[in-house]
């Protein structure tokens, strides 16, 4: 997870205080990049960029960002492309690569194939490009909205960034969005581009942002298409389904450090850990959490089971009421808005005791 913000002007006119604006962004995202933060002014100080970096591929300085590409591209990056080395033989002969990071692979990416280049990537991301040449802001979400992108406009600025605390001390007036707040109490949920901040949207999922010209517009690049198949058997379609985890698994994997995964005991945690376990024997370890109350609220023989049968380390963690209390503001100030459902508190108690082991953490999520 790191963290992204910046910010554009629509009129090219300079923001003398654009070098603050940017550490403000970056304070406030700090959290989600404790390895590395950089910086990056465009000569008029009409383009902004900030970046707080997790490194887990290509844990070189080179890979830092904001990354500078040719012909006046520069990116911040969000995620990971897990066929990035795929592209980089793709694209080796139309790009000369400074780095082994799936970064760069997007900036490759971008200067072959354009606005289309998000449809050749494979992986979570959120980024945003600025194009020199060209004169474009280029931003883009992944198709299932894995990554967070935010943006607002104020005056003649659009601000953007991976939460929607890094954008309000830009916002003239904090005003809650009562058409969403419709949402939220219909369907647990905001519907579209909205939040339940008055004038702060989100890029949907699997949607483009660009600026070009003082002109914001928003394209869809991807959608889900469901055909059905009548012309297989079921035997065929259990082999496809292993198939497609175990190439699924073996791409999610591609990390310069070591992987965990989370273990609930549950089916969608069980097969990710146990095919995962598989493909790095050597250092792997999941993690599970148990509510102590009673035996009916506690799951954590199952996941002991799997772990016992695939011979991995599990690391438990016993959750208690005192957590709650002790936990809560933190996990709604990190949040930004409102998730409807409980499993928000045992998630950020698993995710701290993740974190003292793993970076990156496999789950059944989704």
């Amino acid at each position: 997870m790191c963290g992204i913000g910046g910010f554009y002007s629509l009129n090219s006119q300079a923001l003398p205080s654009g070098a603050n604006y940017l550490q403000v962004m970056g304070n406030l995202l700090a959290h989600r990049g404790p390895d590395d933060s950089g910086v990056w002014l465009s000569q008029k100080k009409s383009v902004g960029l900030v970046h707080k970096r997790l490194s887990v591929i290509d844990l070189s300085e080179s890979a830092s960002q904001p990354m500078h590409g040719m012909n006046g591209t520069s990116i911040i990056f969000n995620g990971e492309i897990y066929n990035y080395l795929e592209l980089r033989k793709e694209l080796s002969n139309s790009w000369e690569f400074k780095t082994n990071s799936d970064t760069e692979t997007i900036l490759a990416a971008y200067e072959k194939y354009g606005e289309d280049c998000p449809n050749h990537l494979r992986g979570m991301f959120a980024f945003a490009i600025w194009d020199e040449v060209n004169g474009r802001l280029f931003c883009a979400r992944d198709r299932f909205g894995i990554k967070p992108f935010y943006y607002t406009q104020v005056d003649d600025f659009f601000y953007f960034a991976s939460e929607i605390k890094a954008l309000l001390p830009f916002v003239k007036e904090l005003k809650t969005d009562l058409d969403s707040l419709n949402d939220y109490l219909t369907f647990q949920f905001t519907l579209g581009d909205k939040t339940l901040f008055q004038g702060i949207k989100k890029l949907e999922p699997g949607h483009l942002l660009s600026i070009e010209n003082s002109q914001l517009s928003t394209k869809q690049f991807w959608e889900v298409y469901y055909n059905i198949d009548f012309s297989h058997n079921e035997n065929y379609f259990i082999e496809e389904i292993q198939n497609l985890m175990d190439e699924s698994l073996r791409l999610h994997m591609r990390s310069d450090v070591p992987v965990g995964s989370y273990v609930s005991g549950g089916r969608d945690s069980s097969i990710v850990a146990a095919l995962a376990s598989q493909i790095e024997t050597s250092d792997f370890i999941g993690f599970t959490g148990k509510f102590t109350y009673g035996q009916g609220y506690d799951e954590s023989s199952y996941a002991r089971d799997l772990s016992q049968k695939y011979s991995f380390d599990l690391h438990e963690l016993d959750i208690q009421s005192e957590d709650f209390v002790s936990s809560i503001e933190k996990i709604i100030y990190h949040l930004d808005e409102p998730v409807a459902g409980p499993g928000s508190f045992p998630q950020y108690e698993i995710s701290r005791l993740a974190s003292k082991h793993r970076k990156v953490v496999l789950g059944g999520q989704g």
